[in-house]
């Protein structure tokens, strides 16, 4: 029988992400649920395994709901005292904070900086002088770039292994219900490529199609189609290229702002090569 939720007052969401796995966050989440069992609190609280938090240089992490409190560096005497201050008081437990509302900025001690992504000046060997920007290669990133373009078409074009160019006029059926693959199909194309993490035990045919190399690529002659998203495996084997018309400007900017996080007004290009 699940529980009834109806009763509970407080949620706790512990991270088992593999960051805080390493720094045994699972020994203060058995503390935790030891202490709700034996004060008889289980049916008032809820607890969650969450998987990753998106904190991992807080490791352990915990979120605590209602307020919205988030916990850095969990050990199981912070644990025990995290939940009798909530519990018992009402009141989060500050200095082991991360992060509340109304905070403009977190506590974190090991912050990690990621370098925006911006275009670089390169001469492609297949496309000749252009802007190429590294970009995402996640699932989180290419599913929903995926439904973006096909599902209801834009004006682009797919350039496939054998370099046949396909220009896309019908919306396709974006398909990510497999385990590692993504599935696009309709009149014009017919695609499948791996975009989630692969175990390493995984076939050699799916190993081939994963998407491990994504490229923004805006090239300096003047075409019809002038843009593209180019995709490649580890191997730097072309899977596809996605090419976008040059007067296409609300796809561009889409990839811009949404793909790229970059301000089509402030298009950031690094010269220093």
């Amino acid at each position: 029988m699940g529980k009834n939720i109806s009763k509970v007052n407080t949620t706790f969401q512990f991270c088992d992400g593999g960051s805080c796995q390493k720094e045994k966050g699972e020994i203060a989440i058995r503390e935790a649920r030891a202490y709700l069992r034996n004060k008889g609190l289980w049916d008032a609280t809820h607890t969650i395994k969450t998987r990753c938090n998106g904190r991992c240089e807080d490791a352990p992490t915990w979120i605590v709901q209602p307020g919205n409190f988030w916990y850095k560096n969990l050990t199981p005497d912070k644990a025990v005292s995290i939940l009798k201050s909530h519990l018992e008081e009402d009141q989060p437990v500050e200095k082991y904070l991360l992060y509340k509302e109304g905070w403009s900025a977190l506590t974190s001690t090991n912050e990690k900086t990621i370098a925006p992504i911006a275009f670089t000046p390169k001469t492609d060997p297949d496309l000749g002088e252009a802007l190429v920007a590294r970009s995402f290669a996640s699932d989180q990133h290419l599913y929903p770039l995926f439904q973006y373009l096909f599902q209801e078409p834009k004006p682009i074009a797919v350039q496939q292994h054998d370099n046949s160019i396909i220009e896309i006029i019908s919306p396709h059926h974006v398909d990510y219900t497999d385990f590692y693959e993504v599935v696009i199909t309709g009149k014009e194309v017919h695609l499948k490529l791996a975009i989630a993490g692969l175990p390493k035990d995984i076939s050699e045919e799916i190993a081939d199609r994963k998407v491990s190399v994504a490229e923004v690529i805006w090239l300096k002659k003047t075409t019809i189609f002038t843009k593209a998203i180019r995709l490649k495996n580890k191997k730097g084997k072309h899977l596809v290229t996605l090419w976008i018309r040059e007067k296409d400007i609300t796809t561009w900017k889409h990839i811009l702002t949404i793909y790229l996080a970059m301000s089509p007004n402030d298009i950031r290009i690094n010269h220093e090569v």
